[in-house]
């Protein structure tokens, strides 16, 4: 059976690894604590039984920390003897939960879930990665700027609801894109939020096209797929007089 090693109040401790067990204390290492009554389930069937119910205030595996955890502590000299060595408690599917814990039992490496990125830290990757789809709405690129949208984009505008890549495309190009290089887009970000590879935002929006100039409010959705962020919904309102309908053919 795998063992970790894990340190409690400074001391290194061996606690054996179980994930079809929950997180237990050898009364014999532990011996402070108040004592409640528990029931203990193993193969033989649900029994009650006397613990201590024991504060660890500090739980140390690697450089991952729990504090201020509260864990039963029963008499596990048996469990010790079974395998063969003295154990001062059991790691179980509980702690590996709250740690996020993954097992690879064959090469015997416990793994941690890497922490999710913040909406910040989403938002800074995604303009880092979809800077160029500025450019290539400033410059009239079309085929580079198709590749920044799903190819499922829902664009809401006051001219017209576009969905695909192909309706989009068409909007963009007949209402935009052929002013450029007089063409500029620039948004001032506001409200973000973070959904697994998704991110959610509102922003103020201008688009300067020859003499001419919308501005308003929106809404957008992008998210990641492998290495690419494409935009997968965008709703924009107008504040300046509304533009003119668009029609797809």
């Amino acid at each position: 059976m795998p063992v970790v090693i894990v340190k409690v109040a400074n001391h290194d401790m061996r606690f054996l690894v179980d994930t079809a067990a929950t997180t237990m204390l050898n009364v014999n290492s532990f011996s402070s604590g108040t004592s409640k009554e528990v029931h203990i389930t193993s193969w033989t069937g649900t029994a009650a039984t006397s613990a201590r119910e024991v504060t660890l205030s500090e739980f140390l595996l690697g450089h991952h920390k729990l504090i201020n955890l509260k864990l039963p502590a029963i008499d596990l000299s048996p469990i010790g003897k079974a395998c063969g060595g003295h154990i001062d408690g059991i790691f179980g599917v509980d702690l590996m939960d709250k740690m996020g814990i993954t097992l690879d039992l064959q090469r015997r490496v416990a793994r941690f879930k890497a922490p999710e990125a913040s909406a910040e830290e989403q938002m800074k990757a995604m303009r880092a990665g979809m800077d160029h789809c500025d450019e290539a709405f400033d410059t009239g690129n079309a085929a580079e700027l198709e590749q920044c949208f799903d190819p499922e984009i829902v664009l809401y505008t006051p001219g017209g609801e576009f969905r695909g890549r192909q309706q989009v495309m068409e909007y963009l190009k007949s209402r935009y894109l052929r002013f450029a290089p007089k063409l500029h887009f620039r948004t001032t970000i506001h409200d973000m939020r973070s959904f697994g590879d998704a991110l959610w935002y509102s922003y103020d929006y201008r688009i300067d096209f020859g003499e001419q100039y919308v501005a308003g409010h929106g809404m957008a959705m992008c998210h990641k797929k492998g290495d690419q962020w494409r935009m997968l919904n965008m709703h924009n309102s107008l504040q300046t007089q509304p533009e003119p309908e668009a029609k797809v053919r």
